[in-house]
């Protein structure tokens, strides 16, 4: 089935006939589900895929020799979502599908006209982002709620996702190109949506360039997959989606047509079928990991001193159901997490979001994730636990995860007659949500973090509600108990109500909330408290569709009141979005601007200009500037003149050699006085030897403190879990910035090393 059948309405007279034989009570219901439902896609106009059962599972080895591909499903119709919406795809696409008991397979074969265009690199997995792929989308609950993503590109690299309905991703993904949108739609002009990449799957994969293209073949264990049980020989029935990019073109092509009407992804997948009698046994996952280090550091003398230390973990993962999970972890070492991306912390206002990186707290967190003014949830409060655990998982109509971890980061005091010396933090989280329709549910959730005597509690009430093909309606209502180690107490709420309208021309978004003064959380993220504030986007594009695929004005408007109703900011603001073909993207963005600071009422004209441009497969540029009037935040404020911007560019020379360079600069002067001028930059570098063996190097200097950080990283991957790590790490800090109480102590520019640390780890995963 080629899935371009017509989305037929239901008839008027037949849906009369229907509500005759209803009750009053189902009358009300079934108009509240025609409110909400709208436009949504007509399930009889969905493709429908049949898995075929296979006797013999094929080899893994990208080449598509093997008998079972000659008797799966095939599937060879695609039609593009960009950069001609519905339009026939400029390139052959064959996908074959078929299934034993213990794996679905996939067979892959992409050609090409021209083979020039193919985009196609050995890297790590995960980062391929930029390469021509074919994705796979799996919603084994058809609820619309999340669906897995499952990537592959000519050399068999993998690349794995969670794909929410509320948006939300890790912001983790904001590093690299086609990741920093400005926000006017909740998907890219492709019509599919950016996954959350932290989530980990086991699966095989491989590939292999051709003379046409490139083909690949995958092996998917359905234990790496959640999906709910059916009786003995009934078929299950999943949604299913299949895309695939082609960079060169900047086209997007997709198995089940995706129409930009209708701001639902998830709601345009088909269906598989076909699926019966999977294996029943549960998934057992065992995950020891030995690590030893050399750390070194300058103590208080000026001498440099080294410690070495050996550590064990364990993580276990048992699959309580096929929809239900747990994990347990035990002295968890992240050793060899990348650091994260620079930021200037300068001159900032509020506090500076940092991701969560760490694989154990990733693991499962789309059930964690909550759409709010506030992060509620944020485990890298959890600095560093010495066990920790969470189930989740899905129970009928239900979502849950709970989560628990004992924190000794708290209790490491240098005086050792602290009383809190040698204690741990307990941390408790808890998250429900129940599916209401497809796309809409309603959830709570309970944090609790104890130490000594303190306490940091938060209930909440959250919902995300789908009000036709393009609307979405969410709430958010917590209210917080804190007591701090010095016995304060104090009670406070944080509310948000937010409404996004997303359509083929016209986006519109609206939001009203605040934070009380007395809002305090210990396991989240609260940028800022004592504010009310709103503000309304509105947004309309057009489509031609030809060598400028989009273009449009957007305009915003905001106000922030104290809860004593003292405004403290109004913006008013406009720009242009244009995107080209050949995966070109530019804004232009002017913002006039009230900023109360220290009393004083601050006016503000800024300007700025965003860009990408990734038509070259050996390069690729990120940026954005913006330049205008900017506040000193000091105890003598003033408004000053000031730049600020950030440039990303991606260089791959060959297939196996990745480099990365980031740039983030600050300036603010002050008539003929320059307050400060910051450079931060980041190489990061990145060689493949084989699809086991990968270099990583990373160098960064930020030219306010005068630092200077490298880091080594040699990693042999046999799969997600299976990893051993050689690595070391240097920070080095210039000599008259070493000792800021004591500027006379050194009185060289000459840099010195401050810490150092060489490490080795090995983890590898039984599963059962």
């Amino acid at each position: 089935m080629n899935g371009m059948g017509a989305r037929r309405p239901v008839g008027a007279a037949r849906f009369g006939r229907r509500l005759l034989r209803l009750r009053p009570a189902s009358l009300a219901a079934c108009a509240a589900a025609l409110l909400l439902a709208g436009d949504a896609p007509d399930a009889a106009a969905q493709p429908v895929a049949t898995a075929v059962r296979i006797a013999e599972p094929p080899a893994i080895d990208g080449l598509l020799a093997d008998d079972a591909w000659r008797q799966a499903a095939r599937l060879s119709a695609f039609v593009q979502t960009a950069p001609v919406e519905g339009a026939e795809s400029t390139e052959s696409t064959e996908v074959y599908i078929a299934y034993d008991g213990e794996n679905l397979y996939v067979g892959v074969r992409a050609r090409y006209a021209d083979t020039g265009l193919m985009r196609a690199n050995r890297a790590d997995r995960d980062q391929i982002a930029e390469d021509d792929t074919v994705s796979l989308f799996f919603d084994p609950f058809r609820d619309r709620q999340r669906a897995y993503q499952f990537t592959v590109n000519g050399f068999g690299v993998q690349g794995d996702a969670i794909v929410n309905s509320t948006g939300l991703r890790n912001r983790t993904q904001r590093r690299a190109l086609g990741s920093q949108g400005r926000g006017s739609s909740e998907t890219p002009p492709s019509g599919i949506p950016e996954g959350d990449i932290s989530w980990d799957a086991l699966f095989v994969s491989a590939g292999a360039p051709s003379d046409d293209g490139w083909t690949a073949e995958l092996a998917i264990p359905f234990k790496s997959l959640r999906y709910p049980p059916v009786d003995e020989g009934e078929s299950h029935r999943w949604g299913f989606q299949v895309s695939r990019s082609i960079k060169g073109k900047d086209e997007t092509v997709v198995w089940s047509p995706v129409s930009r009407n209708i701001a639902q992804f998830l709601a345009q997948m088909g269906v598989l079928e076909g699926l019966t009698d999977l294996s029943t046994s549960r998934n057992l996952e065992i995950l020891p990991t030995v690590t030893a280090f050399r750390l070194g550091a300058l103590d208080a003398g000026g001498a440099f001193v080294d410690d070495d230390v050996a550590e064990a973990g364990l993580n276990l993962k048992y699959g309580i159901s096929s929809d239900l999970t747990a994990d347990f972890t035990i002295n968890p070492d992240f050793s060899q997490i990348e650091s994260d991306l620079p930021q200037i912390d300068v001159n900032q206002r509020f506090p500076l979001f940092y991701p969560e990186l760490r694989p154990f707290f990733l693991e499962g967190q789309e059930i964690f994730n909550v759409f709010a003014p506030i992060t509620p949830i944020h485990t890298r409060t959890i600095i560093d636990p010495r066990y920790g655990g969470k189930v989740s998982g899905k129970v009928g109509r239900s979502s849950v995860g709970l989560l628990f971890a004992d924190d000794e980061a708290p209790g490491k005091r240098d005086d050792p007659s602290d009383p809190a010396f040698g204690r741990t933090a307990n941390v408790a989280i808890g998250r429900a949500r129940f599916d209401l329709y497809p796309e809409s549910f309603v959830g709570a959730t309970m944090t609790n973090r104890d130490f000594m005597d303190g306490y940091s509690r938060m209930a909440a009430f959250d919902s995300n509600m789908r009000l036709g093909a393009t609307n979405r309606w969410n709430v958010f209502l917590s209210r917080s108990w804190h007591r701090d180690e010095q016995g304060v107490e104090r009670v406070g709420e944080t509310m948000g109500t937010f409404f996004n309208h997303v359509g083929r021309n016209v986006n519109f978004s609206a939001f009203y909330g605040g934070t009380s003064p007395d809002f305090r959380i210990d396991t989240g993220f609260v940028r800022r408290v004592d504010d009310k504030r709103m503000f309304t986007n509105l947004a309309y594009r057009w489509w031609p569709e030809h060598w400028l695929v989009n273009w449009g004005p957007r305009v915003r408007y905001g106000r922030n009141y104290s809860y004593d109703d003292v405004l403290m900011d109004e913006t008013v603001g406009g720009g242009l979005d244009f995107t080209f073909a050949r995966n070109v993207r530019l804004g232009l963005s002017a913002e006039r601007a009230l900023e109360r600071y220290g009393g004083v009422d601050f006016w503000k004209w800024n300007h700025g200009v965003d860009f990408d441009v990734n038509a070259s497969r050996r390069i690729a540029l990120v940026g954005s500037l913006s330049w205008g009037e900017s506040i000193r935040y000091s105890g003598m404020p003033f408004l000053g003149r000031g730049r600020l911007g950030s440039l990303t560019a991606i260089f791959r020379p060959v297939s196996r050699l990745q480099s990365q360079l980031n740039v983030e600069l600050s300036r603010l002067p002050r008539t003929a006085t320059l307050v400060f001028d910051i450079r931060v930059l980041r190489a990061l570098t990145t060689f493949q030897f084989t699809e086991r063996l990968l270099f990583r190097n990373i160098l960064e200097y930020n030219s306010f403190d005068r630092t200077l950080d490298g880091n080594l990283l040699l990693t042999y991957r046999v799969n997600s879990g299976t990893v051993f790590y050689l690595g070391y790490d240097g920070h080095y800090q210039q000599q008259d910035r070493l000792d800021p109480l004591d500027p006379m102590r050194y009185l060289t520019p000459r840099y010195r090393r401050t810490n150092r640390a060489i490490f080795t780890k090995i983890s590898y995963l039984f599963r059962y």
